[in-house]
């Protein structure tokens, strides 16, 4: 109840900001002015970019178990719709739930492929944002500082990636030495991050395959880059005249705006993310933010349909689907 609290307030709050100063009649001409010609343009953008993600994810899987990326779809795609109808981003314990069950893989070993996907998201998304800052046109000098400190977190997130795969039992121990400095911290929280890390070992056990590694990081750069592809193609649907390069840093702004708290299907904190973003480019906040509904819907309705129909076919009722992925949480912080 309190995460649902927190969560509407931070998406009123985002809301609030979007729309400050906008005059609806903007927003309502902007959408006049649109060009929604684009719409299937963005829906094959929206098919490439989740066929690249289950392609990566059965990647990893690989070692574990060779499936394909059909195989894998399902899951993902009812995880994906958790996350845009259920609170506190469940739909990723929902997508462990559905793929252990399917397929007798152990709990904590796909959640470890799931903590991965994360990571390598993590590198490419910041990569492409370093880029944006940093090479687009009229923006502020300082932004290239701020580009320099993407390059070093790239290589600190690179170096730690490497050191937990060639050292994994010394980073583990790395760690329950620091959590013994931090008794403030529940025994429950630090045996559960240890045994994921122990897990993730397995799963990291695709980056010791050359054909894998290589496969696993060129999707993760694709993926991202049809998604920045997805932005563009929307704030040019907007009659907004940026910079490719601008969509680089939607897209980043936005990727981790969504990591906090906020309700379902990140309503809010998407159009401040394209406010703020686009506000560096001379954009007016009346466009950024109808461009950004526009994106949204296009991803929003479609991923929820598809996942409630692979929830359906799959026997998943929307009134299990909470309770299973809370299961799922609970199940795994227990494990230990």
């Amino acid at each position: 109840m309190i995460k649902l609290i927190l969560g509407v307030i931070v998406t009123i709050a985002c809301l609030v900001a979007a729309l400050w100063g906008i005059d609806l009649d903007q927003i309502a001409s902007s959408f006049e002015r649109a060009n929604y010609w684009t719409l299937p343009v963005m829906l094959v953008l929206l098919f490439v970019f989740f066929w690249l993600k289950a392609l990566r994810w059965r990647m990893f899987l690989e070692p574990i178990k060779n499936l394909t990326a059909s195989q894998v779809t399902p899951a993902m795609m009812i995880g994906f719709m958790g996350n845009n109808i259920l609170p506190a981003h469940l739909g990723e314990f929902l997508r462990v739930y559905v793929l252990s069950r399917q397929f007798q893989i152990p709990k904590t070993t796909v959640l470890s492929t799931v903590v991965l996907e994360r990571l390598f998201d993590v590198v490419a998304i910041l990569c492409y944002l370093g880029i944006g800052i940093y090479f687009a046109p009229n923006l502020p000098e300082e932004y290239q500082t701020i580009s320099i400190f993407i390059a070093l977190g790239i290589l600190f997130t690179i170096v730690s990636v490497a050191a937990y795969l060639i050292w994994t039992e010394a980073v583990i121990n790395v760690f329950k030495s620091i959590f013994s400095y931090l008794p403030f911290l529940p025994d429950k929280l630090t045996h559960l991050v240890l045994e994921m890390m122990r897990s993730g070992a397995l799963g990291m056990a695709s980056m010791k395959s050359k054909r894998l590694c290589f496969g696993i990081i060129w999707t993760s750069f694709a993926q991202w880059l049809v998604n920045g592809a997805s932005i563009y193609v929307a704030l040019w649907s907007f009659n907004i005249q940026v910079s490719p390069l601008a969509a680089f840093v939607v897209l980043g702004v936005t990727a981790f705006g969504v990591t906090v708290p906020s309700t379902p299907g990140f309503f809010g904190v998407v159009q401040l993310c394209f406010s703020v973003s686009l506000k560096a480019f001379g954009v007016s906040n009346a466009d950024a933010f109808s461009a950004s509904i526009y994106y949204q819907l296009s991803q929003y309705i479609p991923v929820t349909l598809i996942g409630l129909y692979y929830s359906h076919r799959e026997g998943l009722k929307l009134s299990e689907a909470e309770q299973e992925a809370e299961k799922e949480l609970e199940e795994l912080e227990g494990e230990e």
